[in-house]
C-alpha cells in the first residue's frame, strides 16, 4: 500500500484508492472488527442492565419486611419494659429506715419524688419511642404499597 493511493479531501478525510486490493482488504478487516466490538458492546450492555435489575431485586427483598421491623421494634420496647420493671421494683421496696426522725422522713420522701420522677420519665419515653417506631414502619409501609389513607 503506498502513499500515492490515499488521497485527502479538504475536510481531512482520507479516501481509499478502490483499486488498491490490500487497502480493501484492511477495510474489510476493520469493518468485521468493528461489527463484533459493536456486538460484544451491546452484549456488554444487556449483561450490564440484567445485573442492574437483579441488583434492584436483591436491594427491595433485602429491606427488612414490615413484620421484621414491628419485631425489631417490638424487641426494644420489651427490653427497655424490663429496665423500667426493675425501676419500679427498687421504688416498692424503698422503705425509710426504722430510725427515721422528721428530717430523715423529710429526705425519704425527696428521694422516692425523685425516684418516682425517673420512673415516669422513662416510661415516657420508652412509650414515646414505641409509638415514633410504629408511625415510622406504617409510613414506610404506605410508600411502598403507593397507599395513603
Amino acid at each position: 500500500c503506498s502513499i500515492e493511493a490515499l488521497k485527502m479531501t479538504a475536510e481531512g478525510i482520507t479516501l481509499i484508492d478502490q483499486n488498491s486490493p490490500a487497502l480493501q482488504e484492511d477495510l474489510e478487516e476493520l469493518k468485521s472488527i468493528n461489527a463484533s466490538l459493536k456486538k460484544e458492546n451491546n452484549n456488554l450492555r444487556e449483561q450490564l442492565n440484567s445485573a442492574r435489575s437483579l441488583e434492584g431485586v436483591r436491594s427491595r427483598s433485602l429491606r427488612p419486611s414490615c413484620d421484621a421491623e414491628f419485631a425489631r421494634a417490638l424487641k426494644v420496647f420489651y427490653h427497655s419494659m424490663t429496665s423500667v420493671r426493675g425501676q419500679l421494683q427498687r421504688l416498692r421496696r424503698h422503705r425509710p429506715s426504722e430510725e427515721s426522725d422528721l428530717l430523715g422522713l423529710r429526705l425519704f420522701v425527696d428521694e422516692q419524688s425523685r425516684l418516682l420522677r425517673d420512673f415516669s420519665e422513662q416510661l415516657e419515653l420508652i412509650v414515646f419511642t414505641l409509638k415514633q417506631d410504629v408511625a415510622a414502619i406504617v409510613r414506610r409501609k404506605r410508600e411502598r404499597s403507593g397507599v395513603w389513607s
